[in-house]
């Protein structure tokens, strides 16, 4: 008997939940305009990393595969940094 349906894994599915957190202890300047520059990629990469530890953390852990910082702005009282996580 020849079957000529071949079965694959199914497709992967990626969630995208963007959003934004306020770090009172620092301060923005202009530099972190340019996501570019030295200042923005070394800010960006300290908050992803612990975005990535308080994600491993959680009960979601096993699903999450990263965080990006996007975009730097001035916050209220601090520096607000624009991301989205990917799971």
């Amino acid at each position: 008997f020849f079957c000529p349906f071949f079965f694959s894994a199914p497709a992967f599915s990626f969630i995208y939940i963007g959003g934004s957190v306020e770090i009172p202890n620092l301060t923005y300047t202009n530099d972190l305009n340019d996501p570019k520059s030295q200042k923005f990629l070394l800010q960006a990469e300290a908050i992803q990393n612990y975005l990535a530890e308080s994600w491993d953390s959680s009960f979601l852990g096993r699903y999450y595969l990263k965080s990006v910082v996007a975009a730097f702005s001035e916050g209220e009282s601090g520096l607000r940094a624009y991301y989205w996580h990917t799971f």
